[in-house]
């Protein structure tokens, strides 16, 4: 039973980790044509897991912001960043019950990064630039 807890604990962390990157993607520039993959977004931000599912006090570690600026910086695709955004969606909606929203939301300030919307679990994807 432990073990089930632990790993839903540690995947609702991911798709908050996704959720952000996803928010990173949809303020870049596009200029590509690929879409990012759920894995490399997840792969990116899976260094915010136990930062996102916490109080948020304090700051997030360097490894979880260099993991976030890296992949924002990457996508400058609209594709890019629409891809990254309903990986985040998907996951932040599934396991909203142990994100924790509020962190999430104000963790691209703590990293430096100054996005045009909110991270959430109702933003439409769609709409972003």
């Amino acid at each position: 039973m432990a073990a089930i807890s632990s790993n839903v604990k540690l995947s609702g962390t991911f798709l908050l980790v996704v959720v952000l990157v996803g928010m990173m993607v949809l303020a870049s520039t596009p200029t590509a044509t690929a879409a990012v993959s759920c894995n490399t977004v997840n792969s990116k931000l899976m260094p915010c897991l136990g930062y996102v599912t916490g109080s948020g006090k304090g700051a997030p570690s360097s490894t979880c912001c260099s993991g976030m600026k890296t992949l924002y910086a990457s996508l400058k695709a609209v594709n890019d960043r629409r891809a990254a955004c309903r990986c985040i969606k998907t996951l932040t909606s599934r396991y909203a019950n142990i994100i924790n929203l509020n962190v999430i939301k104000t963790l691209p300030n703590k990293c430096g990064l100054k996005l045009p919307y909110t991270i959430s679990p109702s933003i439409n994807c769609d709409k972003l630039p």
